[in-house]
Protein backbone atom coordinates (compact mmCIF):
# COMPACT_ATOMS: atom_id res chain seq x y z
CA UNK A 1 0.00 0.00 0.00
CA UNK A 2 3.16 2.38 0.88
CA UNK A 3 4.20 1.60 -2.98
CA UNK A 4 1.33 2.57 -4.16
CA UNK A 5 1.01 5.60 -2.49
CA UNK A 6 5.02 6.50 -3.29
CA UNK A 7 4.34 5.56 -6.64
CA UNK A 8 0.68 8.27 -7.03
CA UNK A 9 2.93 11.04 -5.52
CA UNK A 10 5.46 10.76 -7.95
CA UNK A 11 3.21 11.15 -10.91
CA UNK A 12 1.60 14.24 -9.39
CA UNK A 13 4.93 15.66 -8.41
CA UNK A 14 6.16 15.64 -12.00
CA UNK A 15 2.95 16.32 -13.42
CA UNK A 16 2.95 19.83 -11.52
CA UNK A 17 6.76 20.49 -12.17
CA UNK A 18 5.40 19.49 -16.31
CA UNK A 19 2.71 21.86 -15.58
CA UNK A 20 4.86 24.81 -14.15
CA UNK A 21 7.28 24.28 -16.97
CA UNK A 22 4.68 24.74 -19.81
CA UNK A 23 3.30 27.47 -18.16
CA UNK A 24 6.81 29.11 -18.24
CA UNK A 25 7.39 28.16 -22.05
CA UNK A 26 10.63 26.00 -20.90
CA UNK A 27 9.62 23.05 -22.47
CA UNK A 28 11.54 21.69 -26.31
CA UNK A 29 8.13 21.01 -27.29
CA UNK A 30 7.39 24.72 -27.33
CA UNK A 31 10.97 26.17 -28.26
CA UNK A 32 10.90 28.26 -30.97
CA UNK A 33 13.98 27.90 -33.54
CA UNK A 34 16.49 31.17 -33.09
CA UNK A 35 16.10 33.89 -34.91
CA UNK A 36 19.03 33.91 -35.98
CA UNK A 37 18.73 30.59 -38.38
CA UNK A 38 16.13 32.36 -40.06
CA UNK A 39 17.82 35.62 -40.52
CA UNK A 40 20.50 33.52 -42.32
CA UNK A 41 18.49 31.32 -44.61
CA UNK A 42 16.86 34.09 -46.37
CA UNK A 43 20.38 36.08 -46.75
CA UNK A 44 22.02 32.78 -48.23
CA UNK A 45 19.03 32.44 -50.48
CA UNK A 46 19.23 36.64 -51.63
CA UNK A 47 23.07 35.32 -51.90
CA UNK A 48 22.59 32.26 -54.31
CA UNK A 49 20.13 34.65 -56.80
CA UNK A 50 22.30 37.39 -56.67
CA UNK A 51 25.03 34.80 -57.43
CA UNK A 52 22.65 33.40 -60.29
CA UNK A 53 22.08 36.89 -61.86
CA UNK A 54 25.80 37.98 -62.11
CA UNK A 55 26.32 34.12 -63.71
CA UNK A 56 23.55 34.56 -66.27
CA UNK A 57 24.83 38.48 -67.29
CA UNK A 58 28.28 38.04 -66.69
CA UNK A 59 29.99 39.32 -69.83
CA UNK A 60 32.78 36.99 -69.28
CA UNK A 61 34.82 35.08 -66.65
CA UNK A 62 36.49 37.71 -65.17
CA UNK A 63 33.57 39.85 -65.44
CA UNK A 64 31.93 37.65 -63.69
CA UNK A 65 34.42 36.88 -60.74
CA UNK A 66 35.17 40.83 -60.47
CA UNK A 67 31.24 41.02 -59.82
CA UNK A 68 30.95 38.11 -57.26
CA UNK A 69 33.80 39.44 -55.39
CA UNK A 70 31.33 43.29 -55.46
CA UNK A 71 28.48 41.15 -53.85
CA UNK A 72 30.62 39.05 -51.27
CA UNK A 73 31.91 42.69 -50.40
CA UNK A 74 28.24 44.01 -49.88
CA UNK A 75 27.08 40.38 -48.54
CA UNK A 76 29.82 40.77 -46.04
CA UNK A 77 29.36 43.94 -44.64
CA UNK A 78 25.94 43.42 -43.05
CA UNK A 79 27.25 39.92 -41.64
CA UNK A 80 29.80 41.73 -39.35
CA UNK A 81 27.11 44.34 -37.94
CA UNK A 82 25.07 40.79 -37.38
CA UNK A 83 27.25 38.77 -35.82
CA UNK A 84 28.69 41.09 -33.83
CA UNK A 85 25.25 41.66 -32.14
CA UNK A 86 24.53 38.42 -32.12
CA UNK A 87 28.08 37.88 -30.34
CA UNK A 88 26.83 40.32 -27.49
CA UNK A 89 23.62 39.25 -26.84
CA UNK A 90 25.04 35.93 -26.52
CA UNK A 91 27.90 36.42 -25.02
CA UNK A 92 27.63 35.17 -20.98
CA UNK A 93 24.54 33.57 -22.20
CA UNK A 94 25.59 30.73 -24.65
CA UNK A 95 29.37 29.85 -24.89
CA UNK A 96 28.79 27.75 -28.12
CA UNK A 97 27.20 30.34 -30.00
CA UNK A 98 29.73 32.91 -28.81
CA UNK A 99 31.77 31.11 -30.68
CA UNK A 100 30.06 30.47 -33.52
CA UNK A 101 29.25 34.21 -33.88
CA UNK A 102 32.90 35.21 -33.03
CA UNK A 103 33.94 32.68 -36.35
CA UNK A 104 31.24 34.02 -38.41
CA UNK A 105 32.23 37.88 -37.99
CA UNK A 106 35.85 36.65 -38.26
CA UNK A 107 35.40 34.74 -41.59
CA UNK A 108 33.38 37.94 -42.79
CA UNK A 109 35.82 40.46 -41.99
CA UNK A 110 38.42 38.52 -43.96
CA UNK A 111 36.25 38.17 -46.98
CA UNK A 112 36.05 41.86 -47.02
CA UNK A 113 39.12 42.60 -46.61
CA UNK A 114 40.26 40.10 -49.57
CA UNK A 115 37.15 41.94 -51.51
CA UNK A 116 39.21 45.18 -51.19
CA UNK A 117 42.61 43.71 -52.02
CA UNK A 118 41.67 41.35 -54.50
CA UNK A 119 39.79 44.18 -56.43
CA UNK A 120 43.05 46.34 -57.46
CA UNK A 121 43.55 43.38 -59.55
CA UNK A 122 41.15 43.96 -62.00
CA UNK A 123 41.55 46.70 -64.51
CA UNK A 124 39.48 49.12 -65.52
CA UNK A 125 36.74 48.09 -67.73
CA UNK A 126 37.35 50.88 -70.54
CA UNK A 127 40.76 48.99 -70.44
CA UNK A 128 39.47 45.78 -70.93
CA UNK A 129 37.44 47.05 -73.57
CA UNK A 130 40.18 48.46 -75.02
CA UNK A 131 41.63 44.80 -74.61
CA UNK A 132 39.49 43.21 -76.47
CA UNK A 133 39.04 45.26 -79.21
CA UNK A 134 43.00 44.62 -80.31
CA UNK A 135 42.49 41.17 -79.84
CA UNK A 136 39.47 41.10 -82.29
CA UNK A 137 37.08 39.62 -79.52
CA UNK A 138 34.59 42.45 -81.08
CA UNK A 139 31.43 41.40 -79.66
CA UNK A 140 33.03 40.78 -75.87
CA UNK A 141 34.57 44.41 -76.39
CA UNK A 142 30.85 45.76 -76.94
CA UNK A 143 29.78 44.70 -73.90
CA UNK A 144 32.38 46.21 -71.94
CA UNK A 145 32.19 49.16 -73.78
CA UNK A 146 28.09 49.03 -72.91
CA UNK A 147 29.42 48.46 -69.49
CA UNK A 148 31.19 51.45 -69.16
CA UNK A 149 28.73 54.22 -70.88
CA UNK A 150 25.94 52.99 -68.96
CA UNK A 151 27.67 53.12 -65.78
CA UNK A 152 30.08 55.72 -65.93
CA UNK A 153 30.44 59.29 -64.74
CA UNK A 154 33.30 60.37 -66.61
CA UNK A 155 32.28 61.84 -69.98
CA UNK A 156 35.69 61.00 -71.48
CA UNK A 157 35.52 57.52 -70.78
CA UNK A 158 31.85 57.32 -72.28
CA UNK A 159 33.06 59.18 -75.06
CA UNK A 160 35.94 56.40 -75.65
CA UNK A 161 33.64 53.38 -74.74
CA UNK A 162 30.96 55.16 -77.65
CA UNK A 163 33.74 55.63 -80.26
CA UNK A 164 35.17 52.03 -79.36
CA UNK A 165 31.96 50.38 -79.96
CA UNK A 166 31.06 52.19 -83.29
CA UNK A 167 34.65 50.48 -84.55
CA UNK A 168 33.97 47.13 -82.73
CA UNK A 169 30.44 46.91 -84.94
CA UNK A 170 31.74 48.45 -88.20
CA UNK A 171 34.23 45.49 -88.03
CA UNK A 172 31.80 43.18 -87.08
CA UNK A 173 29.18 44.07 -89.38
CA UNK A 174 32.15 44.03 -92.27
CA UNK A 175 32.84 40.40 -91.44
CA UNK A 176 29.49 39.18 -91.45
CA UNK A 177 29.10 40.91 -94.97
CA UNK A 178 31.85 38.92 -95.86
CA UNK A 179 30.26 35.76 -94.78
CA UNK A 180 27.43 36.19 -96.09
CA UNK A 181 28.58 36.84 -99.12
CA UNK A 182 30.63 33.13 -98.78
CA UNK A 183 27.51 31.54 -98.26
CA UNK A 184 26.03 32.81 -101.70
CA UNK A 185 29.26 31.48 -103.62
CA UNK A 186 28.95 28.19 -102.00
CA UNK A 187 24.99 28.08 -102.88
CA UNK A 188 26.39 28.33 -106.85
CA UNK A 189 29.21 26.02 -106.05
CA UNK A 190 31.47 28.24 -106.26
CA UNK A 191 33.53 26.97 -103.51
CA UNK A 192 37.25 28.59 -104.10
CA UNK A 193 35.31 31.93 -103.84
CA UNK A 194 33.30 31.07 -100.77
CA UNK A 195 36.73 30.29 -98.86
CA UNK A 196 38.35 33.20 -100.05
CA UNK A 197 35.49 35.23 -98.35
CA UNK A 198 35.31 33.33 -95.25
CA UNK A 199 38.93 33.56 -95.04
CA UNK A 200 38.42 37.47 -95.28
CA UNK A 201 35.67 37.58 -92.32
CA UNK A 202 38.08 35.40 -90.36
CA UNK A 203 40.77 37.77 -90.43
CA UNK A 204 38.63 40.34 -89.53
CA UNK A 205 36.78 38.95 -86.45
CA UNK A 206 38.22 35.26 -85.60
CA UNK A 207 35.52 35.11 -83.08
CA UNK A 208 32.53 35.12 -85.16
CA UNK A 209 30.08 31.94 -84.95
CA UNK A 210 30.31 29.31 -87.36
CA UNK A 211 33.26 30.85 -89.29
CA UNK A 212 35.68 28.56 -88.84
CA UNK A 213 34.06 25.87 -90.10
CA UNK A 214 32.26 27.24 -93.30
CA UNK A 215 36.05 27.75 -93.81
CA UNK A 216 36.57 24.09 -93.36
CA UNK A 217 33.67 23.01 -95.35
CA UNK A 218 34.49 25.32 -98.51
CA UNK A 219 37.84 24.15 -98.53
CA UNK A 220 37.05 20.28 -98.37
CA UNK A 221 34.78 20.86 -100.80
CA UNK A 222 36.62 22.51 -103.45
CA UNK A 223 39.37 20.01 -103.19
CA UNK A 224 36.64 16.76 -104.01
CA UNK A 225 35.25 18.85 -106.62
CA UNK A 226 38.78 18.61 -108.34
CA UNK A 227 39.79 21.93 -107.82
CA UNK A 228 37.88 23.00 -110.83
CA UNK A 229 37.56 26.55 -112.14
CA UNK A 230 34.29 27.94 -113.22
CA UNK A 231 34.54 30.15 -116.53
CA UNK A 232 31.41 31.89 -116.10
CA UNK A 233 32.02 35.80 -114.39
CA UNK A 234 29.66 36.51 -111.29
CA UNK A 235 29.08 39.92 -109.91
CA UNK A 236 27.98 40.09 -106.31
CA UNK A 237 26.20 43.62 -105.46
CA UNK A 238 25.93 44.67 -101.97
CA UNK A 239 22.42 44.60 -101.09
CA UNK A 240 22.49 48.36 -100.23
CA UNK A 241 22.61 49.25 -103.75
CA UNK A 242 18.57 49.51 -105.01
CA UNK A 243 17.20 49.04 -108.30
CA UNK A 244 13.80 49.77 -109.51
CA UNK A 245 11.87 49.43 -112.46
CA UNK A 246 12.04 52.42 -115.28
CA UNK A 247 9.82 53.37 -118.12
CA UNK A 248 10.76 55.08 -121.38
CA UNK A 249 13.55 52.56 -122.60
CA UNK A 250 13.33 50.52 -125.44
CA UNK A 251 10.44 47.67 -125.19
CA UNK A 252 12.69 44.70 -126.94
CA UNK A 253 15.24 45.26 -123.67
CA UNK A 254 12.90 43.23 -122.22
CA UNK A 255 12.36 43.82 -118.28
CA UNK A 256 14.87 46.44 -117.05
CA UNK A 257 15.80 47.83 -114.02
CA UNK A 258 17.91 51.03 -113.27
CA UNK A 259 19.92 51.69 -109.89
CA UNK A 260 18.85 54.63 -107.77
CA UNK A 261 23.21 55.86 -107.96
CA UNK A 262 25.18 55.50 -110.83
CA UNK A 263 28.15 53.65 -109.86
CA UNK A 264 29.99 54.69 -113.81
CA UNK A 265 29.24 57.46 -115.87
CA UNK A 266 29.72 58.07 -120.12
CA UNK A 267 32.10 60.47 -121.60
CA UNK A 268 32.87 62.01 -124.66
CA UNK A 269 30.01 60.25 -126.35
CA UNK A 270 30.28 60.37 -130.22
CA UNK A 271 28.35 60.05 -133.32
CA UNK A 272 29.38 59.14 -136.71
CA UNK A 273 27.35 58.04 -139.96
CA UNK A 274 29.78 56.35 -142.84
CA UNK A 275 31.01 52.89 -144.28
CA UNK A 276 32.71 51.10 -141.20
CA UNK A 277 32.49 47.40 -141.92
CA UNK A 278 29.81 46.44 -144.21
CA UNK A 279 27.48 49.00 -145.40
CA UNK A 280 27.64 52.92 -146.46
CA UNK A 281 24.68 53.40 -144.47
CA UNK A 282 26.34 52.35 -140.37
CA UNK A 283 26.37 54.39 -137.08
CA UNK A 284 29.08 53.71 -134.55
CA UNK A 285 28.58 55.31 -131.32
CA UNK A 286 31.46 55.70 -129.03
CA UNK A 287 32.95 57.41 -126.18
CA UNK A 288 34.01 56.15 -122.62
CA UNK A 289 32.79 54.74 -119.59
CA UNK A 290 34.65 55.95 -116.05
CA UNK A 291 34.14 53.89 -112.73
CA UNK A 292 32.88 55.60 -110.08
CA UNK A 293 34.31 55.40 -106.50
CA UNK A 294 30.88 53.84 -105.35
CA UNK A 295 32.23 51.25 -107.29
CA UNK A 296 33.94 49.89 -104.24
CA UNK A 297 31.43 50.46 -101.85
CA UNK A 298 28.63 48.04 -103.57
CA UNK A 299 30.87 45.38 -105.66
CA UNK A 300 32.22 42.56 -103.75
CA UNK A 301 34.84 41.21 -106.50
CA UNK A 302 38.42 42.11 -107.10
CA UNK A 303 37.79 42.90 -110.59
CA UNK A 304 35.65 45.33 -110.15
CA UNK A 305 32.47 45.77 -112.25
CA UNK A 306 31.61 43.60 -115.39
CA UNK A 307 30.47 45.98 -118.08
CA UNK A 308 27.51 44.96 -120.84
CA UNK A 309 26.84 47.95 -123.16
CA UNK A 310 23.65 48.43 -125.19
CA UNK A 311 22.86 51.91 -127.61
CA UNK A 312 19.89 52.35 -129.24
CA UNK A 313 18.47 55.63 -131.73
CA UNK A 314 14.84 56.06 -131.59
CA UNK A 315 12.87 58.55 -133.60
CA UNK A 316 10.37 61.17 -132.11
CA UNK A 317 7.92 58.12 -131.99
CA UNK A 318 9.12 55.62 -130.13
CA UNK A 319 10.08 53.91 -133.67
CA UNK A 320 14.04 51.97 -133.09
CA UNK A 321 16.10 53.17 -135.91
CA UNK A 322 19.52 51.74 -134.82
CA UNK A 323 20.67 49.75 -131.69
CA UNK A 324 24.02 47.48 -130.90
CA UNK A 325 24.54 45.40 -127.83
CA UNK A 326 28.99 44.91 -127.52
CA UNK A 327 31.49 45.47 -124.63
CA UNK A 328 33.90 47.81 -123.51
CA UNK A 329 37.28 47.49 -124.61
CA UNK A 330 40.26 45.81 -122.49
CA UNK A 331 41.83 43.03 -121.51
CA UNK A 332 38.43 41.93 -119.62
CA UNK A 333 34.84 43.19 -119.41
CA UNK A 334 35.75 44.62 -116.28
CA UNK A 335 36.09 48.41 -114.82
CA UNK A 336 37.46 49.32 -111.63
CA UNK A 337 36.81 52.48 -109.30
CA UNK A 338 38.44 55.47 -111.37
CA UNK A 339 39.46 53.56 -114.21
CA UNK A 340 38.16 54.79 -117.53
CA UNK A 341 37.85 52.31 -121.49
CA UNK A 342 36.76 53.11 -124.10
CA UNK A 343 33.56 51.21 -126.04
CA UNK A 344 32.92 51.34 -130.04
CA UNK A 345 29.32 50.28 -131.18
CA UNK A 346 28.58 50.10 -134.99
CA UNK A 347 26.12 48.91 -136.87
CA UNK A 348 23.76 49.42 -139.65
CA UNK A 349 20.72 52.27 -139.98
CA UNK A 350 17.92 52.51 -141.25
CA UNK A 351 17.88 55.67 -143.41
CA UNK A 352 19.17 59.00 -141.84
CA UNK A 353 19.85 60.88 -138.51
CA UNK A 354 16.99 63.32 -137.85
CA UNK A 355 16.04 66.11 -136.19
CA UNK A 356 14.02 64.55 -132.98
CA UNK A 357 16.61 61.37 -132.61
CA UNK A 358 17.47 60.48 -129.59
CA UNK A 359 20.29 58.63 -128.50
CA UNK A 360 19.91 56.10 -125.36
CA UNK A 361 23.33 54.14 -124.31
CA UNK A 362 22.86 52.05 -121.10
CA UNK A 363 25.78 49.88 -118.92
CA UNK A 364 24.33 47.42 -117.14
CA UNK A 365 24.72 43.92 -115.55
CA UNK A 366 22.69 40.99 -116.82
CA UNK A 367 20.12 39.15 -114.78
CA UNK A 368 22.29 35.71 -115.10
CA UNK A 369 25.69 37.07 -113.89
CA UNK A 370 24.79 38.56 -111.10
CA UNK A 371 24.10 36.71 -108.02
CA UNK A 372 21.23 38.11 -106.01
CA UNK A 373 21.87 38.37 -101.93
CA UNK A 374 17.72 38.75 -101.23
CA UNK A 375 16.25 37.47 -105.23
CA UNK A 376 12.86 38.46 -103.89
CA UNK A 377 13.52 41.97 -102.67
CA UNK A 378 11.51 44.14 -105.04
CA UNK A 379 14.75 46.37 -104.85
CA UNK A 380 17.24 43.95 -105.90
CA UNK A 381 18.75 43.93 -109.27
CA UNK A 382 17.01 41.10 -111.12
CA UNK A 383 15.88 42.65 -114.24
CA UNK A 384 17.15 41.02 -118.01
CA UNK A 385 19.49 44.27 -117.89
CA UNK A 386 20.52 46.18 -114.85
CA UNK A 387 21.46 49.17 -115.24
CA UNK A 388 23.92 50.73 -113.26
CA UNK A 389 25.09 53.75 -115.30
CA UNK A 390 22.73 55.83 -118.64
CA UNK A 391 23.33 58.41 -121.02
CA UNK A 392 20.21 59.36 -122.54
CA UNK A 393 19.84 62.75 -124.82
CA UNK A 394 19.05 64.26 -128.10
CA UNK A 395 21.20 63.48 -131.14
CA UNK A 396 22.24 67.22 -132.18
Amino acid sequence: MNEQNLRNNYIKNNAEINVKEISAGKTKKFNKRPISITFMAIYAAAFALATLIIGVTGIDFVGFLFNFLVILFFFSIPLIVVFCVLLFLNLRKNKRRTIGFTIGMAVCIVIVAASILSGGLFKDRLEMADEYFEKKNYESAEKYYDDVIESEDDKDKISAAKAGKEKSQKFIDEAVTHMKNGDIYFEYGLFNRAEEQYSKAYRIYPYLEGIKSKIKLASKMYKESGNLEYETDFVLLDESLKFKNVVGLPSFWGDVKISDQQIAEFKNIGIEEGRFFESENELKISGKLTGKSEIDKFVESDKGLFVFISAVVMDELGNVKWYKDGYIKGDTPYIRAGETKEFNLISSIEGTLQEGDWLIVAAYLKKGILLLVNPADPESPSGEKNIFALYSAPIP
